[in-house]
């Protein structure tokens, strides 16, 4: 099987995605060691995106195996698998999708930030339905 790498991106709007995800908020105050965690979770992937090592298949695949490791049903797994944003690995699917806009402070995300959230939260939303 040929190996399919993911369409490049800019660097900047890959962290902007990455941060979105640990729920940095433009305002200044101290991390929480939850958000701490979170973005250790997200600057190692976002090594792993950068050299380009992963295929979309490989992405998919480890998504599809920490998400029945953690809720253990394949309807639900495979169609979060088949129509989230391709670019997310699991950990940032659940840091998006288990918390509210206030606490993703949303209305400081730019375009793209935005738009991420509101697809996590419509799969989230559709898959729960099957």
């Amino acid at each position: 099987m040929a190996r399919r790498e993911a369409p490049k991106r800019p660097a900047a709007t890959l962290v902007a995605a990455l941060l979105l995800s640990a729920g940095v908020s433009a305002q200044s105050r101290e991390p929480t060691l939850e958000e701490l965690e979170i973005e250790s979770l997200i600057d190692q992937a976002s090594k792993a995106f950068e050299r380009r090592d992963l295929s979309i298949e490989e992405i998919s695949a480890d998504f599809r195996y920490r998400c029945l490791r953690a809720i253990g049903d394949t309807a639900y797994c495979d169609c979060l698998v088949d129509k989230r944003p391709y670019t997310l690995r699991f950990e940032q699917y659940i840091g998006i999708s288990s918390r509210t806009r206030s606490e993703l402070a949303y209305e400081t995300l730019g375009a793209h930030g935005r738009d991420i959230v509101e697809k996590v939260y419509d799969v989230r939303d559709e898959c729960v339905g099957n």
